[in-house]
């Protein structure tokens, strides 16, 4: 009766918590396990007023290292894994939603030749002096067993009286965390609007050509399609550039700035696609630009896989997933396009497409500079979350505008 009383309060405690991953919303405490190839991350997080409690004084709560030389021995003997070594990395107090937390670090070394995916974790801070007190223990990201989220996976948990859980992520497989992240990356792309917008922008204008400072006339294939591909491959070379630099090397800015800076790249690709800003050269805009785009996925895809091949594995696999979901945006969007640019019905739908990703750019930079929610970009977001049916409205639009025109070959336009 106990393991199940444990696991129902652990259960209980996890929804109340509403989101354990990121903020810890509860007098609990929580054990997140990253899982390695040769070794396990663990994160402990510790409610101050919980700790300070089992210490019977108060501990600072100075955001940063901790200094206090008796908690960090008390941490540091509480946690462990026998036969293993555990080394503690780090302890230093956080203060992001919520009371003040401390978090413990510790890296835990199985002995050669003994898996780290199954062990008895050993954990008794507070737990030993707090009686009503709760740990909860989730993986948080596990490469060989396939979980590549920002949704922790819970695990168990441990009250006083039971402070022994037994971890068993069964049998892993690199080939599962590939999978993993190429689902990854298929999902973040697809929900990502602001990626899709600024790519979809910067190809509005591939099917015409540039006269002075106007779009004039229907470019051919051969035209529209180097265009395609001078885009779509420098995006990709510029995200993964910065991907891979945030992922190895710790390349990083602020996330404000780098979420304003995409935005900005929708908006110069809106006005590029109404009137030339840059003909000719939109492979190193969208080059350029790219580099913003990575520094986003760097910070999702930068923690998973704790060792260096499992991280290159779960860069491969989660570019792979941005660039199938990109493809099959593009594989929608141009044959329609293309279609409408033999049209006299171009001129409108392009400068319509640049208009939205234009207000939406608009929207999301105030948004995101302010860090204010605004109607607009939620009516936007709401909006881009049914593309598949705007999808089909273009198809639908570009087959009844070719079908209406009598010789829909190359148009020419004026301003």
């Amino acid at each position: 009766m106990v393991r199940p009383l444990i696991r129902l309060l652990a259960w209980l405690a996890l929804l109340l918590a509403a989101a354990p991953v990121t903020a810890h919303l509860t007098p609990n405490s929580e054990i997140r396990l990253d899982f390695g190839e040769r070794r396990v991350e663990a994160e402990a997080i510790v409610p101050l007023s919980e700790l300070s409690f089992a210490l019977h004084r108060q501990i600072p709560d100075v955001v940063g290292p901790v200094r206090d030389a008796e908690a960090r021995r008390y941490l540091a003997t509480r946690l462990g894994v026998p036969g293993w070594q555990v080394r503690p990395l780090a302890f230093e107090v956080v203060h992001e939603a919520g009371p003040p937390d401390l978090r413990a670090r510790y890296m835990l070394i199985p002995p050669s030749g003994t898996t780290p995916r199954r062990f008895d974790l050993h954990y008794s801070a507070v737990i030993d002096r707090v009686p009503n007190h709760i740990v909860l223990v989730v993986a948080r990201n596990d490469f060989a067993g396939g979980h590549l989220s920002e949704r922790a996976q819970m695990l168990g948990g441990l009250q006083p009286g039971a402070t022994v859980l037994r971890v068993d992520r069964g049998a892993g497989s690199d080939w599962r965390g590939f999978v993993s992240a190429i689902r990854l990356g298929m999902h973040h792309i697809a929900e990502g609007h602001d990626h899709l917008l600024f790519l979809i922008a910067l190809l509005l204008p591939a099917p015409v050509l540039a006269a002075g400072r106007f779009w004039n006339g229907y470019g051919g294939w051969r035209h529209t399609m180097r265009t395609l591909v001078a885009v779509v491959s420098a995006f990709t070379v510029g995200h993964s550039v910065t991907l891979i630099g945030g992922a190895f090397f710790g390349w990083q800015l602020p996330v404000q700035p780098v979420e304003v800076g995409i935005a900005v790249s929708i908006l110069v690709s809106a006005i590029h696609g109404w009137r030339p800003l840059f003909p000719g050269r939109e492979a190193f805009v969208a080059a350029g630009f790219g580099l913003i785009h990575g520094l986003a996925f760097a910070t999702l895809i930068g923690r998973f896989g704790l060792d260096p091949m499992q991280k290159a594995k779960s860069i491969l696999g989660f570019n792979l997933g941005i660039e199938l979901v990109q493809l099959m945006v593009v594989a929608a969007v141009m044959p329609p396009l293309v279609m409408l640019a033999r049209t006299r019905w171009y001129p409108a739908v392009r400068t319509g497409g640049a208009a939205f990703a234009g207000i939406a750019a608009t929207a999301w930079i105030l948004e995101r500079s302010l860090g204010v929610d605004n109607p607009v970009g939620r009516l936007i977001d709401s909006g881009l979350s049914h593309a598949a049916w705007l999808f089909a409205a273009l198809i639908l639009g570009a087959l009844l505008a070719f079908a209406s025109e009598r010789r829909p070959q190359l148009i020419r336009w004026g301003r």
